[in-house]
């Protein structure tokens, strides 16, 4: 057997994107040729396959049309040209923002905007999935390559000044949905020069992961799960198929997030009451263990009764079917996760049975466990 050889020209240079690359390739004795966009053009490459990121660059652009030219099969990993016709394994950037509207609406948020620095097709979809499912008033989009001059574009007193004027004049409590971790940082850092509470006042979630970021912050990040190792992966075995001669599928690969990360940024909830919202971090953050009502009123320094009558009052349910009902929604989320078994969800989310588990899923959801996998791999959800 030939062995393959391949470019990856990527950006970034993303450690988990690369292993699934690197993981592929040992397993099929491939020899990868890695570069960045840094001064090198290399459209004169000869080799049987090609890994990229399309982004705004004429350099890719023009590397990725000389190969299609001689019949060279390329997998674009990002989806920033969709009027490019090629085969492409992408997160599922729509139902990032649409997962993250979602768990806002769990904590009861009514104001959000949409952050990024920019504006390319993987913000707009990002965006527009996050617009699709919000149910409260509609998220304002703000763009710093929209909002300031270019000479002010990479001058941090300039962007934080106006962050900072923006966000004192938008209605609180607000949610916020940044296009990535480093935009998620830029904001906390304005929030927390202005002497802006995060997560009372601000909640902010990025997308990525990334845990270099997100857990190096002064509060540290929460972020939504992009498996960027198993698109390097889906990313690499969809190469190979085309190398042998196989057919591009019709549509993009989608990849699904793998849930979300609740860290300091976004740890809070947009209740009236500020025991209520001490309640529901306690219940949030026990999850996968088993407490009482009694347990819950002593984290919120309350008598039961008054507990009680606060969970109907602002929530219209009991405690007791609040927690159930947050348990089968961290459910839900995990089970996008493909490595953890159900058994497994079950038990993080505080189930000790997993027919009680399934039953009160099916019942909550109309579809089982499994069935909910099933489409979130088929992307129907």
């Amino acid at each position: 057997m030939n062995m393959k050889h391949v470019f990856v020209w990527v950006t970034p240079l993303y450690q988990p994107r690369l292993n699934g690359i690197v993981r592929y390739a040992r397993s099929h004795g491939w020899h990868l040729t890695l570069a960045d966009r840094i001064g090198y053009s290399p459209t004169h490459w000869r080799g049987d396959g090609a890994l990229v990121t399309l982004r705004d660059d004429p350099e890719t652009l023009a590397f990725v049309n000389a190969l299609r030219k001689r019949s060279i099969p390329v997998v674009d990993l990002t989806c920033n040209h969709p009027e490019l016709h090629l085969p492409r394994v992408t997160g599922d950037h729509a139902a990032f923002g649409r997962e993250a509207a979602a768990y806002f609406a769990e904590r009861h948020y009514a104001n959000a905007i949409w952050f990024s620095r920019s504006w390319m097709n993987i913000h707009k979809l990002r965006y527009e999935g996050f617009c699709e499912k919000w149910t409260g008033n509609a998220p304002e989009r703000w763009v710093l390559s929209e909002i300031l001059p270019p000479k002010d574009r990479g001058n941090f007193a300039a962007i934080s000044r106006t962050l900072k004027t923006m966000i004192l004049h938008t209605p609180k409590p607000l949610a916020v949905l940044a296009y990535d971790d480093n935009d998620a940082a830029t904001l906390l850092d304005v929030c927390l020069s202005a002497n802006i509470s995060v997560p009372d006042e601000v909640a902010i979630l990025g997308i990525g992961d990334d845990q270099f970021v997100c857990e190096n912050q002064e509060g540290s990040l929460s972020s939504i799960l992009h498996d960027q190792e198993r698109t390097g992966y889906e990313g690499a075995a969809l190469l190979d198929q085309l190398m042998a001669g196989g057919e591009a599928p019709p549509k993009p690969i989608m990849i699904p997030s793998g849930g979300i990360v609740t860290r300091a940024s976004s740890d809070s909830f947009a209740v009236k009451s500020s025991a209520l919202r001490q309640a529901l971090i306690y219940i949030n953050d026990n999850l996968a263990h088993p407490f009482s009502v009694d347990q819950v009123a002593e984290a919120a320094k309350l008598p039961r009764r008054t507990l009680e009558r606060l969970f109907e009052t602002e929530l219209g349910r009991s405690c007791g079917k609040e927690t159930l009902r947050r348990r089968l929604v961290q459910a839900k989320m995990l089970l996008r996760n493909e490595n953890l078994s159900i058994k497994e969800i079950a038990t993080a989310c505080g189930f000790c049975d997993q027919a009680y588990f399934s039953n009160a899923y099916h019942r909550a959801f109309g579809l089982s466990p499994r069935a909910t996998r099933r489409d979130i791999r088929h992307g129907t959800i």
